[in-house]
């Protein structure tokens, strides 16, 4: 048999025993298999040797239909619907028979019977068109039903039934009566023989529809009969897939909340639709049709067809037809759903349905059957032949051709539901390829087509549009007005990856104009808060350099001492001295050269010597007599320099009168000399080298001293 298609609906039955046994029945029937009664619901199966393949070797097994049976025998094998018993029979009829007929059913007269006179057609209107009645005439009609196994799944819930769909008119597709189809369940079920096949010599044989039409009549049958079951399984699939894909947003939610970088982003939500949408996929209820027998058999049968024509020019045939058998009257019936017309409809492709079944195109005013059109335009709820019939591309809905635009992403057709103008630049684009911005972004809620959508960085890559970002300057991605930052040295806007606060001013600065202190590396700062020490050329922040107090230059603490002459001031090392008795550091004014070792002292640790009258340390100074080392060391000289004899004048204030004694002697800085004056006491002065003036006088005498 032709492989059917997939239902959209299917009938539900998990324990249908009823419809297994006439299958097992069947199967007994074709291949000399014997069941054996054993009790209610219990029987014994026993196979012929060529059968055994099917059922796993065995020649023999129990049955049982029931669970009260099955306490009777807790060995036999449970016969009801997703058994594997019932799999192993199905493969069992399927090898044998895909197609089974019965014969013809036999007439109630002889053949001279064939004769009889045809009762007249009915008066059915054809719209826009006209019937010219035909002669009538016998006929050999194939009648038979379908036999299916269908496997149904919705999310994680499967199930299995055995269908049978209702007995056709093979040949016509209309559904055949109730009595004409009590007598093929008879045939089927061996309570009557069928007809020679001479009985029908003078009758046409009609052929059967082509396969492709017979299985949609069928299969169609069975969804109509199944509609109720299968509402209620979409219902409960519908519950499912709502309490799951809310599981899926909460979870893909928390991992993209944490994320800031782009890529990571869109990866995170790619996967959120594919697993949003193959959810939706799967609580689909969706339908595995698995045909076992296409049963038929024939029947004799009086007909009259009357030739159609429609006003475009149309032709089509229609057929009333009366069984030979029984007293079933004549039938006039839809080819296509087999109920009774009350107008008849020319389709497009030349063939005939009522009026139910059929509509008229809202493009090009043709009539045409279901077969060849949908019912319905997604936009206007209106019916379209197929050659004016659509499916979006984008919402995947049907829809007419009046109705239809062209996305300007990709130049696909869409119908114009799904079709409209960018926000920010105007373009026509279809909802697969447009993007919803927020209510809060900058311009509002807008639609943006693909070349207009940007993703903004600040907000976990917010849909934005063009229009409304600024590109951040250290990476050119996007930053919406709302959430863009801009550094404070260059006023540039950046996104939150490239913006950071320092931590001491909590102001935000770019990358560009971020610096770390040489002193504090995991600190974060401005680089206008920090400055290169002008001694070493590290930067450090205010908290590990300071200026110094002369040349007002930026000095890391390295290179800084605190002054302890002044209120909390620092010096570097070319600025400050460096008592060499206490090691303190001092201003430059705070500290003198001693005279004598020529190192710094402070102001505490300078005395003036009682001869000389200079400032010295208080190391180069003897307490008893209160002198410097060397006024202590001073001695005798005949011959004094031209220098000093000039610089000794100068001290005595010009007098001429010489000296009755010379005594002279030399340190780091100065000559010291002492001149005996005999009654007038003695005059000390210091002399640098070199010079001829003398630095400093003093004049000693018996009653006083006085410093010049």
């Amino acid at each position: 048999m032709t492989a059917i298609p997939s239902l959209d609906v299917v009938d539900t039955d998990p324990l249908a025993d009823a419809r297994i046994r006439p299958l097992l029945e069947r199967y007994c029937s074709l291949a000399g298999a014997e069941m054996l009664d054993l009790g209610p619901d219990l029987h014994e199966l026993t196979l012929p040797p060529a059968e055994r393949t099917h059922f796993r070797g065995r020649d023999s097994l129990r049955l049982a239909f029931s669970l009260d049976a099955l306490a009777l025998d807790p060995e036999a094998e449970i016969a009801v619907l997703g058994s594997p018993f019932l799999s192993q029979l199905i493969e069992a009829i399927r090898a044998r028979a895909g197609r089974l007929s019965l014969g013809l059913i036999p007439p109630p007269v002889a053949a001279d019977s064939q004769g009889a006179p045809t009762a007249p057609g009915p008066d059915v209107p054809v719209r826009d068109g006209t019937a010219q009645r035909g002669t009538a005439r016998l006929a050999a009609h194939p009648i038979g039903r379908l036999v299916a196994r269908v496997v149904l799944r919705a999310g994680a819930a499967v199930e299995e039934a055995v269908l049978e769909s209702d007995v056709f008119d093979l040949s016509t597709g209309t559904r055949i009566g109730d009595e004409l189809a009590g007598m093929f369940l008879d045939l089927e079920a061996r309570r009557v023989r069928p007809a020679q096949p001479g009985a029908i010599r003078d009758a046409v044989l009609m052929p059967s529809r082509q396969p492709d039409e017979l299985l949609q009549l069928l299969l169609g049958n069975l969804r109509d009969k199944s509609a109720e079951r299968v509402t209620a399984q979409h219902a409960a699939a519908e519950g499912e897939l709502a309490t799951e894909l809310e599981r899926l947003d909460r979870y893909f939610a928390s991992m993209i909340a944490d994320k800031s970088d782009e890529e990571e982003a869109r990866t995170i939500t790619a996967l959120h639709e594919r697993r949003r949408t193959e959810e939706v996929r799967r609580h689909q209820v969706t339908a595995v049709v698995h045909p076992l027998q296409l049963v038929e058999a024939t029947v004799l049968m009086q007909r009259i067809e009357w030739e159609l024509q429609s006003a475009r020019g149309r032709r089509a045939r229609f057929v009333a037809q009366q069984p030979l058998v029984g007293a079933a009257a004549w039938t006039v019936a839809c080819p296509r759903c087999g109920r009774p017309p009350a107008a008849l409809v020319v389709c497009r492709h030349e063939h005939c349905a009522c009026d139910v079944c059929s509509w008229r195109c809202s493009v090009c005013a043709e009539d045409f059957c279901a077969d060849h059109g949908i019912a319905q335009c997604r936009v206007d709820e209106q019916p379209a032949c197929e050659e004016h019939a659509r499916v979006c591309q984008s919402c995947g809905m049907p829809h007419c051709t009046a109705h239809e635009g062209v996305c300007a992403e990709g130049e696909h057709p869409a119908c114009s539901a799904c079709l409209a103008s960018c926000g920010s630049c105007g373009r026509i684009v279809c909802n697969l390829h447009a993007r919803q911005s927020r209510p809060d972004a900058p311009k509002g809620s807008r639609r943006l087509c693909p070349a207009c959508v940007r993703y903004c960085q600040g907000n976990t890559n917010e849909p934005v549009g063009l229009d409304e970002v600024t590109p951040c300057a250290s990476c050119g991605k996007p930053v919406c007005v709302t959430h863009q930052g801009a550094c404070v040295l260059d006023a540039d806007v950046h996104c939150a990856k490239h913006l950071r606060r320092t931590d001491r001013s909590r102001r935000l600065v770019c990358e560009r104009h971020r610096a770390q202190c040489a002193y504090e590396p995991e600190a974060v700062y401005a680089s206008d808060e920090l400055a290169p020490c002008v001694t070493c050329g590290k930067y450090a922040c205010s908290v590990h350099s300071a200026e110094c107090l002369e040349d007002k230059h930026p000095h890391c603490f390295t290179h800084l001492q605190p002054l302890l002459d002044t209120n909390g001031a620092y010096a570097c090392e070319a600025h400050r001295k460096i008592c060499h008795l206490d090691r303190q550091a001092f201003s430059l004014a705070g500290a003198a050269q001693c005279p004598v070792c020529g190192r710094d002292a402070c102001a505490r640790h300078r005395v003036a010597c009682g001869h000389c009258g200079r400032s010295v340390c208080i190391a180069d100074l003897a307490q008893q007599p209160r002198r410097c080392t060397t006024c202590r060391e001073l001695a005798a000289i005949t011959e004094p320099p031209d220098e000093v004899v000039t610089a000794a004048r100068a001290a005595t204030g010009g007098e001429s009168r010489s000296p009755r004694a010379w005594r002279m002697a030399r340190d780091r800085t100065h000559l010291v000399v002492e001149l005996d004056l005999g009654s007038n006491g003695r005059t000390v002065f210091t002399l640098r080298p070199g010079e001829t003036v003398p630095e400093s006088v003093v004049t000693h005498s018996p009653q006083s001293k006085r410093r010049n």
